[in-house]
């Protein structure tokens, strides 16, 4: 028995290593979890080779417990042919294991049975095989590509985007373009200490605006918008980490930040999934910014035949006003799961001034 010849010499070792517990799991098509187990299942037998069967089970919740047989081939499908740049589809790779299982007289899997094995791989490594390594960027969380932080406002990420929404002047009420905005988010409680949005394209101004409205009281900004909700978050924080844009590398901004004790760091060129944390935040933003009127979406295949200039109704002050309180919600409700929903219950706007061309 093959089995019994690689993990008895296997079991017989004082430690078994992770390096060679990694050897015999590739050699036998299991998981080293699996080889541990057959380690001590054969130590607790003195040897046995029938302590290496697989035992009777109902299956276990919901009954797609698998036999020992069966996994080596849904294992080795899955690594040679799932994760491959061909991208076969789940109904492909079912029909290849069914193949295999029967080839060996064995019962096949059921088509639950294996997606459930397939989302238990690891999704950024799995992307990385079918779609290549660009596409698993998106997957991988900020967390685990930047040093840990624990504390608030020791470090805050900040960018700017074009918002997707196209604003109107305050006297004719005509379209004058799309604004951009600039947001900050605390790493640690995912909070948004400053959010600015202006008419001017990016800049060392548009930062210093936002590290302004970071450390500030923001009722007294909220009265002057005419919003009635609640925003406590404001401080300095200890260090700012942005990407390589030219007004992030600013003089103005370099002095700024050295003068107020605020450490500058930048992300490695190349990786914006180093930035993840703002990059959701903004994403969130601007899928909210799609139920507004007046909206560009996200790309022109979505707008479509929609006329954003022609929808377009709001001004800057009112979308001011509509972002401070969609931040307020975000944050009365991000423990509790909000996903963009109407926002009810976060606090109350002046109705927006009449629209002299009826809209």
């Amino acid at each position: 028995m093959v089995w019994a010849e690689v993990i008895g010499p296997l079991a017989a070792l004082d430690r078994v290593g992770w390096l060679a517990a990694d050897r015999v799991a590739e050699e036998l098509g299991i998981s080293r979890r699996q080889v541990y187990l057959l380690v001590k299942r054969w130590r607790a037998g003195e040897g046995l080779v029938s302590d290496l069967l697989p035992g009777v089970s109902a299956g276990g919740r919901g009954g797609e417990r698998l036999s020992s047989e069966v996994e080596v081939v849904v294992r080795r499908v899955l690594r040679t042919r799932y994760l491959a740049r061909q991208r076969r589809s789940v109904a492909v790779i079912c029909r290849e294991i069914a193949h295999e299982c029967r080839a060996k007289g064995l019962r096949p899997p059921s088509r639950s049975a294996v997606q459930r094995r397939i989302a238990r791989l690891d999704q950024v490594k799995s992307t990385a095989a079918r779609e290549g390594r660009d596409a698993a960027r998106a997957r991988r969380s900020a967390g685990g590509t930047t040093p840990p932080v624990a504390g608030l406002l020791e470090r805050v990420q900040i960018d700017h985007t074009p918002a997707d929404v196209i604003v109107v002047d305050e006297r004719h009420r005509l379209p004058i373009g799309r604004p951009y905005v600039t947001a900050a988010i605390d790493e640690v409680t995912k909070c948004v200490p400053g959010l600015v949005i202006t008419l001017e394209v990016p800049s060392a101004t548009s930062v210093g605006l936002c590290l302004a409205h970071m450390v500030i009281d923001k009722r007294p900004w909220l009265e002057r918008l005419g919003v009635e909700a609640v925003w406590p978050m404001s401080g300095k924080p200890l260090e700012l980490y942005v990407d390589n844009a030219a007004e992030f590398k600013s003089e103005a901004l370099r002095r700024g930040c050295e003068q107020h004790g605020i450490r500058v760091g930048y992300r490695p060129p190349g990786a914006p999934h180093y930035g993840g944390v703002v990059e959701r935040l903004v994403g969130t933003m601007m899928r909210l910014l799609h139920e507004l009127p007046g909206t560009t979406f996200s790309n022109p295949r979505e707008r479509g035949d929609y006329d954003s200039d022609a929808k377009a109704v709001l001004t800057l002050a009112e979308l001011q006003q509509w972002m401070a309180l969609a931040a307020a919600c975000y944050h009365a409700n991000r423990m509790t799961g909000w996903t963009g929903a109407p926002l009810r219950g976060c606090g109350r706007t002046r109705p927006p001034s009449r629209d002299p061309r009826g809209r």
